[in-house]
C-alpha cells in the first residue's frame, strides 16, 4: 500500500474504439495499492455519442474532467491515439501535471494529424473504412483485433474486450494538431512499451522504438504484453504505471 507521500493520482486517457471503462481492471490494481485514478470517456462513443466531433472536443473532455475533479500533481497517461490527446491537453494542464506517461502512443509531428503516425497502408485503409461507413467512423475487424491488438490474451478475454469496442469517429484523427505550445513545455515524461505490441509491423513502422524516439530522452518501462495490455495483463500494466509515474 502506497504511503501518502507515494500516492499517485493517475488520469487515464483511452485510445481508439474504447471508453473510460477499458481501464477498470488496471484501476482495480492501482486502487488496491493506494493510488487514485480518473478515466474520462472521450466524446463520440457510447450512449452519449455526438457526431461530428473535433479533436479539440476530445482534448477539452480531458481538461474539463481534471478541472472538475479539482486534481493537481497528476500523472497524465495516454494510450495509443490518447497519446496525442494528452499532449494537447497538457498545454492547458501543465501546472497540474507531475509527469506525462505514454503507452504505445500515436504521436504525429507539429501540424500533422494523428493519422500521420500510422503506416501509409493503414492510413489508406482507415480512409476507405470511413468512406464506406454510414457515419464517417472506423472499426477494427475481429481477425485484426484478435492477433494484431490482443494476441497475448486467451480467446475469451479477447472476445470480451472486442465486444466493448465502439466505432471511432474519423474526423478527429485527420485534423492537424498545433503542438507549438506543447513543444515549449518541460514536463517529465515516461514511455511504457508492451513488448508484444504488433499492431503495426515490427521494423520501420512499429510503435517501438519509432514512437519512443519522438519523446526521448525519457524514462522507459518495458513489460510483456500486447497493445491491449490493459485487458490481457492489467496487473503488470498497473505496476508499470507506478514505476513510470513515480518521481
Amino acid at each position: 500500500m502506497a504511503s501518502d507521500n507515494d500516492k499517485i493520482t493517475f488520469v487515464l486517457v483511452h485510445g481508439s474504439w474504447h471508453d473510460g471503462s477499458s481501464w477498470r481492471f488496471v484501476e482495480k490494481h492501482l486502487h488496491a495499492a493506494g493510488h487514485a485514478t480518473l478515466a474520462p470517456t472521450l466524446p463520440g462513443r457510447g450512449d452519449s455519442a455526438s457526431m461530428p466531433i473535433t479533436f479539440q472536443d476530445c482534448v477539452d473532455c480531458v481538461v474539463d474532467a481534471v478541472k472538475a475533479a479539482g486534481l493537481s500533481d497528476i500523472v497524465l497517461v495516454g494510450h495509443s491515439a490518447g497519446g496525442s490527446v494528452v499532449r494537447k491537453a497538457a498545454e492547458m494542464l501543465a501546472d497540474r501535471i507531475r509527469r506525462l506517461v505514454y503507452i504505445s502512443p500515436l504521436l504525429a509531428g507539429n501540424g500533422e494529424p494523428v493519422l500521420a503516425a500510422v503506416p501509409p497502408d493503414y492510413g489508406a485503409l482507415f480512409k476507405q473504412m470511413a468512406e464506406a461507413s454510414p457515419d464517417n467512423t472506423v472499426f477494427p475487424p475481429w481477425p485484426v483485433w484478435r492477433d494484431g491488438f490482443i494476441g497475448d490474451a486467451d480467446e475469451a478475454t479477447a472476445k470480451a474486450a472486442f465486444d466493448e469496442l465502439c466505432p471511432e469517429p474519423f474526423g478527429p484523427i485527420v485534423e492537424p494538431i498545433d503542438l507549438t505550445t506543447f513543444e515549449t513545455l518541460q514536463i517529465p515524461t515516461s514511455y511504457i512499451n508492451p513488448t508484444e505490441d504488433v499492431v503495426f509491423p515490427i521494423g520501420e513502422w512499429g510503435f517501438f522504438p519509432r514512437m519512443y524516439h519522438k519523446v526521448a530522452p525519457c524514462r522507459l518501462v518495458q513489460i510483456p504484453g500486447s497493445h491491449e495490455v490493459m485487458y490481457s495483463n492489467p496487473e503488470a500494466l498497473a505496476g508499470a504505471l507506478v514505476v513510470a509515474g513515480r518521481d
